[in-house]
């Protein structure tokens, strides 16, 4: 391709063409597409009959279309929100608390012992291998129902969310800062405390409010199981049958979530 000016004609070069895509992404692409297909046909996926159920009269759907508002200002209703509340605040602090020196102790610079750190390792795998609602189960059968075993149930899932997600930014982490704090002869807990935490601390953070979303979330559900919160209010409505006083608490709680979830986002913007 020429282009013709004052000083006669110039070449531009032509952009490369862009390359299609590989062999082994089609064949990635092709293969999930197949699998998805196959576990559909398996579990008797049928979107019509999905459509079909919802779309029929009965006493769920007509409690959807007519949620009883008044649970919005419920005493009761109020007193179960600020439960779950105080869970996910609570279960959140004291996870992610001792999720950070995991974290760090899971690292070769900030535990150069071989074994502990596979120790450490080992019992990070063991609580994120374990569901929330499963913790919840466990305590509820441990401690008896109420708020203790849904503050125990959601004090793991914290630790296990936190812990991985700074595991993994502990990963990409400057390691100039490091070097200099070992070269100026600075201790273990000195070389952490200046070199590493700062670096991690607006990610850590973020993860922290990351992990309060998912607690709010969860501690509704750990309540089906007898943990405490709103989900204990949720399962007494929905086993007398009473779907618009359910789904009022539901429309409620989904204020409360969208609202704290909105703070949430506003505040990780600023930090990361």
């Amino acid at each position: 391709m020429t282009i013709v000016n004052e000083t006669g004609p110039t070449a531009v070069p032509e952009l490369p063409a862009k390359p299609g895509p590989s062999v082994f992404a089609v064949g990635t692409a092709i293969g999930a597409i197949v699998l998805t297909i196959v576990c559909a046909r398996s579990v008797g996926f049928s979107l019509n009959e999905i459509v079909t159920n919802f779309t029929r009269k009965n006493s769920v759907v007509e409690g959807l279309l007519n949620p009883d508002w008044g649970q919005i200002w419920s005493r009761r209703s109020r007193s179960a929100f600020v439960e779950t509340l105080q869970l996910a605040v609570l279960g959140t602090a004291t996870g992610a608390t001792a999720a950070l020196p995991l974290a760090l102790w899971s690292t070769t610079f900030g535990n150069p012992n071989r074994w502990l750190r596979l120790i450490v390792r080992s019992f990070n795998n063991v609580i994120r291998s374990i569901p929330d609602l499963l913790w919840a189960l466990l305590f509820v059968t441990a401690v008896g129902i109420g708020a203790l075993s849904g503050l125990l149930a959601l004090f793991f899932f914290s630790l296990a969310v936190t812990t991985k997600l700074t595991s993994d930014t502990l990963d990409g982490i400057d390691m100039g800062p490091i070097e200099a704090a070992n070269a100026a002869g600075a201790n273990l807990n000195q070389m952490l405390r200046t070199a590493v935490v700062p670096q991690i601390l607006p990610s850590y953070t973020s993860f922290v409010l990351y992990n309060f979303e998912l607690n709010l979330r969860a501690s509704a559900v750990l309540g089906l199981v007898g943990a405490g919160g709103i989900g204990a209010r949720i399962e007494f409505f929905r086993g007398r049958g009473d779907w618009e006083k359910l789904w009022g608490l539901v429309v409620m709680f989904f204020l409360v979530v969208f609202v704290v979830e909105r703070i949430s986002v506003t505040l990780r913007r600023r930090l990361v």
